[in-house]
């Protein structure tokens, strides 16, 4: 037999991979099967994560913050915010837009001519086969190609006049749900430019006394942004260890030496083995951690200095619009040197990223962003290298002769290596987006977006070209011809070989294998397992089994995984693979955009049982991503008009070119479309927004009000200031640091602005849980 020269390579990847997979699996096993030896402490750490979520406002300190119900309507209501309620409106609209293109294709094969329905699908065969297929094909596709000319201009119309009007229908959701409600946003305004001030100085209440003497306001609050990076993990331990204080359960806890701990009796040998190693590698380390004191902590905050930005928090939202009405009228205030702007803002103090104010400027930005799109492009070339090569290698070497095609393997590795190549973008991008240093979590998820979208795309296209190529020789070497009888190697340029019919229909089927299940289904199918499933259930298994694992260590390790807005660059990236599919013949079309419309419906119920469910609480106020999410689709539209210019031509349309220039023409239909478009969102759109009540419904609602039932707070979210107010400002109480799941450690103290107080919020029942069934009820040590 003829054999690969690579063949033994590939069998010992394959093994090496058996090999890691069976040691995982006989873990799991062995995990799922030890007994429960640390029942009590478990319990408590799940309270905590359940704690975490996605809960009403407090009413009066009852502790009742109860969960959202699991099928709230999230197009309606907005338990996590104006923006998620917009996110989830979007994913509803995609839902449509795709079960409506993929039915009216079905219309409109059902109506015309049945042939549409699988006009490029049918497999390759013999040479005879094959020749006929064409012949069947060309003919076919070109008498029904005003067909696809028809649809294409009704799907052009309704996806950019949807686009348009979805954008009117979003603005004016967000502007009613903001004119109705209060939220903490309302009673801010950023403070700019300020000067760089020791923190030996009581800035704080100086710049407060500033602004209130000169604007005659009243000011609740300041909450300085500070420089501290050099310190950001000092400062982090030091709130951690007074929180813990503040619990007598984890304060005991944190005092027991768990090295000392024996490890449980009875178990077996290949148990006690595997508990061993996951307890050198897990377990705390025998050295304490190094904590400053209250004394070494209180001179860092003396050295550090201040950024060049603070936010002042006053009592209501007409005070606040008074405050920096004068400001702008006066042209600034004087404040140590500096003239200090107010300004307005629409972000909540949770996506507030307070160490990046001192730590990255905007030049520093820019820098780090081109430093991350190198390091997008490496992991795109890691990709192709690694993962894409080696499939391209093998479907090439693949013989192909007397109508053979590759096999079910060869489907399931190119649906690997996609989501492979789709996971590698999605890590890289997050990472980038997080090294630049965004000073709010709105901007870091629109550039994710655009980053991910992007590079996903690019790897949509080195697929593309090297099918194109792949494809080609493969043509070539079996002796395909043209609908004219011309071998392929005779045709002259590269768009009438792509509109050939051998090429149309094997780059209509690997354009149809990336988007689905590879891109559609597949990640979204894995995705409750990595980020939700999997993670609670080895804390679950390595807490349970290990009780030398107590206090804070064992709540993190159930700690719920926090979510974002990474969704919208999922949703483009389908839209722009299903669309694709109109370059080539028609038969995948309604199966793609009714595929898209189902994948998309089941992943908005996953997302909203992850929001309401399985991840920490989370707010979005503004539309930004969702705005930057419109935008994008401008670019979407535009490759669905550059599809309709490329089928029209030579159908009698006015316009018939070869060659380059149609790639050029296509090329410039999809840039007119996306500048007109994005220029229509930037000035039409909001002509047709709601205009502002003259009234505010809401106008009796202050901060005081706001604060008392929202645990997160301009005060309460800031390290620093909460660091200060203990050792600097030594208030009583001092104004906690909010951690998500301990809301019910903060305190009240009215001259410092802090007014939540609330009782610890009911907790689920997990007795139920395969790990916790035979749980009796220990006392903890």
């Amino acid at each position: 037999k003829c054999h690969s020269q690579h063949v033994f390579l590939f069998y010992g990847i394959g093994v090496l991979l058996v090999v890691i997979l069976v040691i995982i699996v006989i873990w799991v096993i062995n995990m799922v099967m030890r007994p429960l030896y640390n029942g009590a402490v478990l319990l408590r750490s799940l309270e905590y994560r359940s704690h975490q979520k996605l809960r009403k406002g407090a009413r009066g300190g009852d502790g009742d913050r109860d969960l959202w119900p699991v099928f709230t309507n999230m197009i309606k209501e907005a338990p996590a915010g104006a923006g998620m309620m917009l996110h989830f409106n979007f994913q509803g609209a995609v839902i449509v837009w795709g079960l409506c293109i993929g039915l009216g294709w079905v219309v409109l094969a059902a109506v015309v001519d049945g042939a549409l329905f699988y006009l490029g699908t049918r497999k390759y065969g013999s040479p005879r086969e094959n020749c006929i297929l064409v012949a069947w094909g060309y003919a076919t596709q070109q008498r029904l190609m005003w067909t696809k000319v028809l649809f294409l201009v009704c799907a052009y119309t309704f996806t950019f006049v949807g686009a348009i009007m979805f954008a009117i229908r979003q603005l004016r959701i967000f502007q009613e749900f903001d004119s109705k409600h209060k939220t903490m946003k309302d009673f801010v305004a950023m403070v700019q430019n300020m000067p760089q001030i020791s923190g030996e100085t009581l800035v704080e209440n100086e710049l407060k006394d500033s602004i209130s003497s000169a604007t005659s306001v009243p000011v609740v609050g300041v909450s300085v942004a500070w420089n501290y990076k050099e310190y950001e993990e000092d400062f982090e331990k030091h709130l951690e260890q007074k929180m813990i204080r503040q619990d007598p359960v984890l304060q005991r806890h944190n005092t027991i030496n768990t090295s000392a701990i024996p490890k449980p009796d009875g178990m077996g040998f290949l148990t006690s083995i595997l508990y061993d190693l996951e307890r050198k590698a897990l377990a705390p380390s025998e050295e304490e951690e190094d904590v400053m004191t209250g004394k070494e902590m209180k001179e860092k905050l003396k050295s550090i200095e201040t950024s060049h930005t603070a936010f002042a928090v006053f009592e209501t939202e007409a005070l606040r619009d008074r405050a920096v009405k004068y400001v702008e009228e006066t042209g600034g205030l004087d404040f140590n040197g500096n003239k200090i702007t107010l300004e307005a803002i629409l972000s909540e103090p949770d996506t507030v990223q307070w160490l990046n104010f001192g730590n990255a400027s905007f030049a520093e930005q820019l820098s780090r962003l081109f430093i991350g799109f190198g390091a997008i492009f490496l992991a795109l070339c890691f990709w192709s290298l690694v993962f894409y090569a080696p499939y391209a290698y093998a479907v090439m070497s693949f013989n192909y002769a007397n109508g053979q095609q590759p096999g079910p393997i060869y489907g399931l590795a190119f649906s690997m290596v996609v989501v492979m190549g789709n996971q590698i973008m999605y890590e890289v991008c997050a990472r980038v987006s997080d090294y630049v240093g965004f000073r709010f979590s709105d901007s870091k998820a629109v550039c994710y977006m655009i980053l991910f979208t992007v590079s996903c795309l690019w790897n949509v296209l080195v697929d593309m070209v090297t099918t194109y190529y792949v494809a080609e020789q493969i043509m070539m070497e079996l002796g395909f011809r043209t609908f004219n009888g011309k071998m392929l190697d005779e045709v002259p340029t590269f768009t009438e070989r792509f509109e050939t019919y051998a090429m149309q229909r094997t780059l209509a089927e690997n354009t149809f294998q990336y988007a689905f299940p590879s891109t559609f289904l597949i990640p979204f199918l894995l995705e409750p397992i990595a980020t939700v499933l999997g993670p609670l259930m080895a804390g679950v298994w390595i807490v349970g089994s290990h009780p030398e694992i107590k206090g804070r260590e064992a709540e993190n390790w159930v700690a719920a995984i926090p979510i974002d807005l990474g969704r919208y660059a999922d949703i483009l990236l389908n839209m722009v693979l299903a669309i694709l599919i109109f370059y080539f013949p028609g038969g995948y079309t309604h199966t793609l955009f009714i595929a898209l419309g189902l994948c998309h419906l089941y992943i908005y119920a996953m997302d909203q049982y992850k929001v309401l469910r399985s991840v920490p609480s989370i707010t979005v106020a503004t539309m930004q991503v969702d705005w930057w999410a419109q935008a994008m689709l401008a670019p979407v539209c535009g490759i669905v008009l550059s599809c309709l210019v490329f089928k029209a031509n030579c159908q009698g349309h006015g316009y018939c070119i070869q060659g380059m220039p149609l790639v050029g023409i296509c090329t410039a239909a999809f840039w007119v479309h996306t500048i007109v478009h994005f220029l229509l969102l930037l000035y039409v759109v909001p002509f047709f927004g709601k205009p502002k009540p003259e009234e505010d419904p809401c106008k009796d609602l202050g901060y005081k009000d706001v604060a008392s039932v929202m645990p997160c707070s301009w005060l309460t979210t800031n390290p620093v200031h909460c660091l200060r107010s203990q050792l600097i400002y030594k208030h009583s109480p001092p104004c906690r640091f909010w951690f998500s799941g301990k809301e019910h450690m903060l305190e009240v103290n009215e001259k410092i602005g802090s007014y939540f107080t609330d009782k610890i919020a009911t907790g689920e029942s997990f007795k139920q849980m395969h790990s916790l069934k035979s749980f009796r009820q220990q006392e903890e040590d």
